[in-house]
């Protein structure tokens, strides 16, 4: 049988950028296994499958990750869905009214403005809760899993924390936007510090130096699971970013935006326009925007 799928481009309106997703707008039929041999194929940081719903205007999402398992949709794969739902008609194009994406028990809106015709800037809403860590690595821990020197981390009262909403990570903050691109995990050093025992999938790190000042951040993950060379999305972990953010003092009570670029300057490069309502409460809603580009149109057939 033959199954057609499209890649998008996300949290970018180039081609060429941004985060690379592939979609499968029709994937009634496959088993898991099968999902998980295609999630596999196209090598992709992310493959969504869609399938129909009961409610016409809401879709189920399934997704999953290359070589390793299904994981919950995060932004970059709504984004993706939303764009090419759209674009083929198979979900209604209207600015006004949501967009509903199910997964398990977990039902995810979405609104998508109408461009002339077409979707524009997509928009997710949550509503997040977090868990704050303050007791992180040392300094010079954390210079040496990412192959800096001390002077590299922390900036502008911005401490390293470790944040939980859906899963725990590392956040910390680097001087500069060349000491991130320089940064290079170092998996002996991690294992010799404190963060395994915190149960961390990765470490997020962030600048406010981007390289064309065409941002308020630049933003990197790295860890025991991203190879070395590897720049995957930061949409999974945006929400935690913005919980991290509310822990300054400095970021006074309201609704704040920011835009924050992932990828260097040579590679893909992705833009996630965020805001957040920092009401200083333990609750904090934030919602997260970004644009596509539909690159390919391809079949499978198994």
């Amino acid at each position: 049988m033959d199954y057609t799928f499209y890649t998008a481009d996300v949290f970018t309106n180039k081609p060429f950028n941004g985060a690379r997703i592939p979609v499968f707008p029709n994937a009634e039929g496959l088993s898991d296994y099968q999902m998980q041999l295609i999630a596999n194929e196209t090598n992709a940081s992310d493959t969504v499958f869609v399938f129909d719903d009961a409610d016409k205007d809401t879709k189920q999402l399934r997704i999953f990750t290359a070589f390793k398992r299904e994981v919950k949709p995060a932004t970059h794969t709504l984004i993706a869905a939303s764009y090419v739902l759209t674009s083929l008609k198979l979900l209604p194009l209207d600015s006004s009214t949501p967009l509903y994406f199910k997964n398990n028990n977990n039902v995810s809106e979405i609104y998508v403005t109408n461009d002339n015709g077409k979707p524009g800037v997509i928009i997710q809403s949550q509503d997040t809760h977090a868990v704050v860590d303050r007791f992180v690595p040392t300094t010079e821990e954390l210079a040496s899993m990412l192959s800096l020197i001390p002077a590299d981390i922390s900036f502008d009262n911005h401490l390293p924390l470790i944040v939980s909403c859906d899963a725990p990570y590392l956040i910390v903050p680097i001087k500069s936007y060349n000491a991130i691109r320089a940064a290079r995990f170092d998996i002996k050093a991690w294992s010799q510090s404190s963060a395994p025992s915190s149960a961390a999938l990765g470490i997020l790190l962030f600048s406010n130096n981007t390289d064309e000042n065409s941002a308020d951040f630049h933003a990197r993950l790295v860890g025991p699971d991203i190879a070395i060379h590897e720049d995957p999305p930061i949409a999974p972990v945006i929400a935690d970013f913005a919980n991290y953010l509310c822990q300054n003092s400095r970021i006074q009570k309201g609704t704040h935006v920011f835009t924050v670029q992932r990828g260097a300057n040579e590679e893909r490069r992705s833009y996630l326009h965020l805001e957040m309502d920092n009401k200083q409460e333990k609750d904090l809603t934030i919602r997260i925007g970004g644009s596509a580009v539909i690159m390919t149109e391809s079949t499978i057939t198994l």
